[in-house]
């Protein structure tokens, strides 16, 4: 009996051990400096979800680079954002996307710990994340949590062998993505339905940008807010009045280019969202003059 109870600590203690030199490696393989270096040229990071991701092309923005992200919350924006200024102290800017959607609750709270975000993102960033993060993550949704971490273990295991060496650089990260969609005509005439004002918000998600920001001040480095464009035909009323009380109320020493109302024709968009290829270019050399001005 005791040696079967000895076999069976000794393959837990194995099967932990292999746990741990596993994340281990990977940490320090991942996330070493030479897998995360950007050009020495891009003193200006420009951060957020899928609006940056189709509309800010760094091919016109001087001195840019684009690591955003499609449906990435700013939990994961702010480790990710930490390690890569860490590495790169060239970064002297911050540009962060903030629109409508960021504040709400459902959307961004599903964004932060639902299943498939969990599997997404902790594939990516889970070994960065702190003590905080990973007990928000273990009480909102812990057989998510255990489960993303679980099958991150044999996908990043994968990596090692289809390894490309910087993960900036090949898009791993993020970065601009050219759409050649253009916006259905019958789409812009389908009137939103109306919603009621929102009143919950995403705690979670606001609470990580003012991280981000604080984080970004505490090493010197200036940062913006900024509101990509959206089509004239996508009503966020219902939202907008919370939008701009958070505004006023936590980011008031922030600056904020408000670009929501830029014009761009509709052959711009590709949907009432996200612009295309055409309007990221527009926009895209509208904004370089915006972050060149801003000292």
């Amino acid at each position: 009996m005791n040696s079967f109870i000895n076999r069976v600590f000794l393959f837990i203690f194995i099967i932990i051990s292999i746990v741990i030199i596993d994340l281990s490696m990977q940490k320090l393989f991942f996330f070493k400096s030479s897998n995360l270096k950007i050009p020495k040229q891009n003193s200006v990071l420009i951060l957020g979800h899928s609006h940056p991701v189709f509309a800010v092309n760094p091919k016109y923005i001087k001195n840019s680079f684009n690591l955003s992200e499609e449906g990435e919350a700013y939990i994961y924006t702010y480790f990710k954002a930490k390690k890569v200024i860490e590495i790169n102290p060239q970064i002297k800017k911050v540009f962060i996307e903030f629109t409508n959607n960021q504040i709400y609750k459902k959307d961004m709270d599903d964004w932060i710990w639902s299943d498939v975000h969990l599997q997404h993102r902790i594939k990516k960033y889970g070994l960065l994340l702190d003590q905080e993060s990973l007990e928000l993550l273990y009480k909102k949704n812990a057989t998510g949590l255990i489960n993303a971490f679980s099958k991150s273990l044999f996908d990043n295991s994968s990596r090692f062998i289809n390894y490309k060496k910087n993960f900036i650089t090949n898009g791993t990260m993020g970065g601009f993505i050219a759409s050649e969609k253009t916006i259905e005509k019958s789409s812009i005439s389908i009137v939103n339905k109306k919603k009621k004002s929102i009143n919950r918000i995403s705690e979670y998600n606001i609470l990580y940008l003012q991280k981000i920001i604080k984080y970004c001040q505490d090493k010197g480095l200036k940062v913006c807010l900024i509101r990509t464009p959206m089509h004239k035909s996508f009503d966020v009323s219902f939202s907008e009045q919370k939008f701009q009380e958070i505004l006023q109320s936590k980011f008031k020493k922030i600056k904020f280019l408000d670009n929501k109302d830029f014009s761009i024709s509709d052959k711009g968009f590709q949907d009432r969202e996200h612009l295309n290829s055409y309007g990221a270019k527009i926009y895209s050399q509208y904004l370089n003059k915006q972050i060149n001005y801003y000292k």
